[in-house]
């Protein structure tokens, strides 16, 4: 997936609220008649459908409106002290390290399989879903379809989306107008678009489809095979805490050579402690918070994070999330 990869973590519906059928004022929308000919058409073409099904499916969906204004007013734009305070909280670590425990054999084994750290699959599956509590209650076909017509900015990701859906619905023997995720249309308990759905997820039992929605083993694997596919970096750092140099000034806007780093950076949290590449690309990001603005240095392990959201913000807290939930404290 690119960077528009709109895995959006379910607690933007809590913040944002669910008037997702329409909007206070707003007129009500239809489905742009021809553009679903056309995309009814490609599908009979391309992927071998039934036309009158397919006709029969859009005919029982109708456009979100509400869909449209929370794409407007991501959960990420939120400053970012704010959308830590939401994200990474007390309750959600507590309950991150009883998920771990219970999936510890699992979380182990793909630690193992793919170098992706236990903690941090667990912290990405908890921004997600809340550890598979809250998988979303959007219908998945209206949210995809909304974004895919009647959204013109968004529409070529999304119409590539919907035949994704509609041919994972097709492959697992679902009723795409019963299945439901976010707004976005992500599914599941990892909250996989469709097409990472149908590449990356990995099935639990034998003989049987994956199935994101209930499967606690088979997200979990997923999730790291999807870092590890995006280029994870086994035994890598994340990010690097940058203090202040000694006149109080930021760091560099970027560093390369991590070598030649100053004395003034130092490591933060308990993962990754292997030594630096030599030739290292380094970024440095800047959060501000309740007080002062905290710097990092990124790493290339934190572009993978962000493959799976395009959003600095996300990723830093799935970060700090992973290295709560490692701590023995």
């Amino acid at each position: 997936m690119s960077r528009l990869t709109w895995l959006v973590p379910m607690a933007s519906l809590l913040f944002w609220g669910s008037a997702l059928t329409g909007v206070a004022g707003a007129a009500p929308i239809s489905f742009p008649r021809g553009d679903i000919t056309r995309f009814i058409a490609h599908m009979v073409r391309s992927h071998h459908f039934e036309r009158k099904q397919l006709i029969t499916w859009f005919a029982k969906v109708r456009p979100l409106p509400g869909v449209l204004a929370l794409m407007d007013h991501p959960f990420e734009a939120l400053p970012w002290k704010t959308y830590r305070r939401l994200l990474v909280t007390p309750a959600r670590i507590r309950a991150g390290k009883t998920w771990m425990a219970l999936n510890r054999k699992a979380l182990d084994g793909e630690e193992k399989r793919y170098g992706v750290p236990g903690a941090l699959i667990a912290a990405i599956i908890g921004i997600e879903t809340d550890y598979g509590e809250d998988i979303g209650d959007i219908p998945a076909f209206a949210a995809l379809a909304t974004l895919a017509f009647n959204d013109p900015a968004r529409a070529p990701f999304f119409r590539h989306e919907l035949s994704g859906f509609l041919r994972l619905c097709r492959r697992n023997h679902y009723d795409p107008l019963a299945i439901q995720g976010s707004y976005a249309g992500a599914l599941g308990i990892p909250q996989f678009m469709p097409t990472a759905y149908l590449r990356y997820a990995t099935r639990h039992s034998h003989g049987r489809p994956p199935n994101l929605f209930l499967s606690s083993q088979s997200a979990i694997d997923s999730v790291a095979r999807f870092l590890r596919a995006k280029g994870w970096h086994s035994g890598r750092r994340v990010a690097i805490e940058a203090a202040l140099g000694p006149d109080h000034t930021p760091p560099p806007k970027e560093i390369l050579g991590v070598p030649r780093l100053p004395h003034v950076f130092r490591e933060a949290g308990l993962l990754f402690t292997h030594k630096l590449a030599r030739r290292t690309r380094v970024t440095l990001i800047a959060l501000p918070g309740a007080f002062d603005t905290h710097y990092w240095i990124t790493l290339p392990n934190f572009e993978v994070l962000m493959a799976y959201n395009p959003s600095i913000d996300y990723s830093m807290a799935v970060f700090e999330l992973a290295l709560k939930l490692q701590a023995k404290a």
